[in-house]
């Protein structure tokens, strides 16, 4: 009984120090961001679960009256090539770092939404049907005609059936 508890106990330990290793390491990773990419990655993961909450308990109708009405602004502008690219590594960071599932739609929303002042913007959603792997579908975010977040493989060609202004 001891020995199956000391073997218990080691186990444990060696979670624990792993779990203590993904912390640090995030960690460490945290301490080297510039403010603007901490800023652009904690917008985005609230960006995220809203976003996520929203198309799970929602209509789509009804995510979408919400979506629109809380990104409504008034002016628009555009923004630099490096905030885009902060906004787009922050989403993608937080997308693979959250516990759950993000998949195309739900980054494409929360960029769409965190540059909603940008007038140039589509949210693209496109399907391919091939015989070898079926349907496929596919949402992307486009900014003057150039994919910003949501590329996909050569291998992939999607035909876009609708586009969210």
């Amino acid at each position: 009984m001891l020995c199956f508890q000391i073997l218990f106990l080691k186990n444990w330990l060696k979670q624990q120090i792993n779990r203590l290793g993904k912390v640090l390491k995030y960690w460490t990773k945290w301490t080297q961001l510039t403010s603007s990419r901490k800023l652009a990655f904690v917008r985005a993961v609230f960006s995220l679960l809203w976003i996520k909450a929203g198309l799970v308990f929602l209509s789509f109708s009804g995510f979408r009256k919400l979506f629109y009405w809380l990104s409504r602004t008034r002016q628009y502008s555009e923004i630099s090539e490096k905030k885009t690219d902060d906004i787009v590594w922050a989403v993608s960071t937080a997308a693979n770092i959250l516990p759950f599932e993000l998949l195309c739609l739900p980054r494409a929303l929360a960029t769409k939404y965190l540059m909603r002042n940008v007038s140039s913007l589509t949210l693209e959603i496109g399907v391919d049907i091939n015989p070898g792997t079926g349907f496929e579908a596919h949402a992307w975010i486009e900014r003057n005609g150039k994919i910003i977040i949501g590329d996909w493989s050569d291998s992939v060609s999607y035909k876009r059936i609708w586009v969210w202004q």
